[in-house]
């Protein structure tokens, strides 16, 4: 079989983009060129690799074979690249790095400024999307590492906490709730709220398949509550505004809160410790063994910012920018 990592890369590449279109424009080549590469390539392999669903590809059997083993070659040339390159003390090379949408826009920026000061001559790649498909992607070597809500959920990873953090909820300060908060009795800067007072009531709720949504889930559980779900997103920054304009109440971990959380007219509680669940930070990657010294600096970067830094209220101290500040400004997910 002849197939080259060029060969491998168009398939991966189509694959990720559903479309031959998309991929080209992706790949930077011609798209009749790409069609005809992935009929030499399927020629060579002696099996069809996509089938079409109504506008877009998806893979057949042997298609997810195909990418399934291909991207694990692409991480093998990257880790043999990464090696070389430690040698040559890091004066070229590429390190990827996947992280949530919220999570990176608060906690990723200071990592990066301080990595790319270090080693100027390292390619250093972003990508974002939400943990699950973050955890594919390393487990198929598409990306070095990621910076994700723990524990991890996909056999095969190794993981690395740097810090918790407790969850609030959200009520706005005009809201009848906010008579049920009590006074805590452990010194705690914030209130404490039995959730059981809150059935019944409105809701602002994380997309299916993200992180939070599955936490508030288990909170739910705890309290042994059916919250009425007022509207789901993915946006957390949205969730939190959308509470102070009396929409409904959330659940948000306490490091994720807005820097003007106490000027939106919004009251922040700690849950009972009954029905609490903490939100662990951390890093995860695949465990191969090696770690290439490019990776190990970023995760010595995080160590360095986030690790162990926790302040008297269990809250780690974040380099905060301000996510109205953040260029873009949307789709700020956990």
């Amino acid at each position: 079989m002849n197939i080259g990592l060029r060969e491998i890369e168009y398939i991966l590449t189509i694959a990720e983009e559903g479309t031959i279109t998309r991929a080209a424009q992706k790949l930077y080549i011609a798209q009749p060129s790409l069609s005809q590469a992935v009929k030499k390539i399927e020629a060579e392999v002696r099996a069809p690799l996509f089938y079409r669903v109504k506008n877009r590809l998806q893979l057949t059997q042997e298609g997810e074979l195909f990418v399934e083993t291909g991207s694990r070659i692409l991480k093998s040339i990257r880790d043999l690249e990464n090696s070389i390159q430690d040698l040559a003390h890091l004066q070229s090379g590429r390190l990827s790095v996947g992280m949530p949408y919220h999570l990176g826009a608060v906690f990723v920026p200071p990592a990066v400024t301080i990595f790319q000061r270090r080693y100027p001559n390292i390619t250093l790649q972003l990508y974002e999307s939400n943990s699950f498909d973050l955890e594919n992607r390393i487990l198929n070597g598409l990306i070095d590492l990621a910076l994700i809500p723990l524990p991890v959920e996909t056999p095969g990873l190794y993981s690395r906490s740097f810090f918790t953090s407790r969850i609030v909820l959200l009520v706005p300060q005009n809201d009848p709730l906010n008579q049920f908060a009590r006074d805590p009795q452990d010194g705690s800067r914030r209130k404490y709220f039995d959730l059981r007072n809150a059935e019944g009531h409105p809701f602002c709720i994380g997309n299916q398949g993200h992180r939070l949504r599955k936490v508030s889930e288990e909170i739910f559980s705890r309290a042994g509550i059916t919250p009425r779900i007022a509207l789901y997103s993915k946006n957390i920054e949205t969730i939190q505004r959308l509470v102070a304009a009396g929409t409904g109440i959330a659940l948000v971990p306490e490091c994720y809160l807005l820097r003007d959380i106490d000027q939106l007219k919004t009251n922040c509680y700690y849950l009972e410790p009954e029905q609490d669940v903490i939100w662990s930070i951390g890093t995860a990657y695949l465990d191969t063994g090696y770690l290439s010294f490019a990776t190990q600096s970023f995760l010595d970067i995080l160590n360095d910012l986030y690790g162990n830094h926790l302040s008297a209220d269990g809250q780690v101290p974040i380099p905060h920018f301000g996510l109205s500040g953040i260029a873009g400004g949307a789709g700020l997910a956990g």
